[in-house]
């Protein structure tokens, strides 16, 4: 669910010191000990888009189901629980002379694995039954991402934008877990032919912890060149 930008040239392996990354396994998606969890079907998703002269719309979503079944039948908890998890997402280009701004927002419950920052869906909350002291969350999220392609001239252009990602976190979540992230660009790229293109682009990205009071920045500065090319082997039947 992320939006693109046409001269975005972002390495995600700088973020890799910011990021609760984990394995993409299940168990590291979901943080309730002694719970076997399983989908039981599929995610059901489904979109509709509208485009025309000036750019575009579309609107999409998302339903999921989580099973979480309780390891250990045999003591006096009973930790089994259905999680429902949703996402809903609109997004669009808008065409703007020789520009185009680009435009997301995301919310939902349980849909974390499909952003790029947020490390997991479903977290344990508490209830105050005896029997059944904890269950699921989803976690919820907000999400949203504005980005404005530039033309200069037939030389030169520009990316700048900016997104944002937010989790609501549960009170027995670990206090350093992640609870936002954001992150902007802005570059300059010049493409001197039609097979050539080189710039430079700075980056900035923040993280904020749920509870332990840490606000990380980081910043970059890198320079990027791309070269396109195509060759035929063989002659043309």
């Amino acid at each position: 669910m992320d939006a693109d930008s046409r001269g975005h040239q972002t390495d995600d392996r700088s973020r890799e010191t910011w990021v609760d990354t984990g394995s993409w396994s299940l168990a590291d998606r979901i943080e309730v000990q002694n719970i076997n969890a399983r989908f039981p079907y599929p995610d059901l998703s489904g979109e509709f888009r509208y485009g025309g002269k000036y750019g575009y719309i579309k609107a999409s979503g998302i339903v999921r189901e989580t099973k979480l079944d309780d390891l250990l039948p045999n003591d006096r908890f009973d930790l089994n629980d259905t999680v429902i998890g949703w996402g809903a997402t609109l997004s669009g280009n808008v065409k703007i002379r020789k520009d185009v701004l680009r435009l997301q927002y995301v919310m939902g419950d349980g849909i974390e694995n499909y952003m790029n920052d947020a490390p997991v869906d479903i977290a344990p909350l508490p209830t105050g039954n005896p029997v059944k002291p904890i269950v699921g969350r989803a976690l919820p999220l907000k999400s949203l991402v504005a980005f404005l392609d530039h033309t200069w001239n037939s030389k030169f252009t520009s990316s700048v934008g900016y997104s944002e990602l937010a989790v609501g976190n549960t009170v027995l979540q670990r206090l350093d877990e992640f609870h936002r992230g954001q992150y902007a660009i802005a570059n300059l790229l010049f493409t001197p032919t039609d097979h050539i293109m080189y710039g430079v682009e700075g980056q900035w990205a923040r993280r904020t912890n749920f509870g332990d009071g840490l606000h990380s920045n980081d910043f970059r500065v890198q320079f990027g060149f791309r070269y396109n090319f195509a060759a035929q082997i063989g002659g043309v039947k």
